[in-house]
């Protein structure tokens, strides 16, 4: 009874929100791309909730071909979720509370653009990373392993994503709680080295505050 109470309480916030931008006070200003060749930007997001990644689409050429094929602008925004959560337009209660409360298909949400980050992002908060070779290899490698797959190796498109040039696609792992699309995005950070971990988007942007600056 207390783990069904405790869920009803986590499901709460969901309910009330949607895959809109989150706002800032302010639009971002430019963000400061890094020239160098051997670090690759990473922009970590929250639009509301929910949380996920934008790459340079050139950085997953060689692992997920199939998407850089077809989504073809300079970035790529990754986001991982329930199925039935992510895809729904009206977020209700008992879809919030299911997906919390018992293992549900998952899918993987893909948007590419061509515009600026700060244009892209301009009121929601976000962080930029630049990675090392070897961070940005651990990183596409996770990602491609996110997708499901039939038995002859293709991915599983779902169809349109939410928002701008996107698409859904299945995923691996099912989704329940703690196994929430932030602690999605944090598992990921944790795995190039940045201390993050959370369950919650507010969470989750108060431990990449705590990093402080790049370096």
């Amino acid at each position: 009874m207390r783990y069904l109470f405790a869920l009803g309480l986590a499901a709460l916030p969901l309910t009330s929100c949607s895959i809109s931008t989150a706002p800032r006070t302010n639009p971002h200003p430019p963000f400061a791309i890094s020239e160098h060749a051997e670090r690759t930007p990473l922009l970590v997001f929250s639009h509301g909730q929910h949380t996920g990644l934008v790459l340079p689409r050139k950085a997953l050429e060689n692992v997920l071909p199939e998407i850089t094929t077809q989504l073809t602008g300079d970035w790529l925004e990754f986001g991982w979720g329930d199925e039935g959560f992510y895809r729904n337009e009206i977020v209700t209660f008992p879809l919030a509370f299911r997906a919390l409360a018992y293992p549900t298909p998952s899918v993987m949400h893909v948007v590419t653009s061509n515009r600026p980050l700060h244009l892209d992002y301009a009121y929601a908060p976000a962080h930029l990373f630049h990675l090392t070779n070897q961070q940005r290899q651990i990183l596409v490698r996770r990602l491609s392993l996110q997708f499901a797959r039939d038995g002859k190796g293709r991915l599983l498109p779902l169809g349109p994503g939410r928002y701008g040039a996107s698409q859904f696609y299945r995923g691996r792992a099912r989704f329940f709680f703690p196994n929430t699309c932030n602690a999605w995005t944090a598992n990921h950070l944790r795995a190039i080295g940045y201390k993050a971990r959370a369950v919650t988007a507010p969470c989750l942007f108060r431990d990449l505050d705590r990093l402080g600056p790049e370096k």
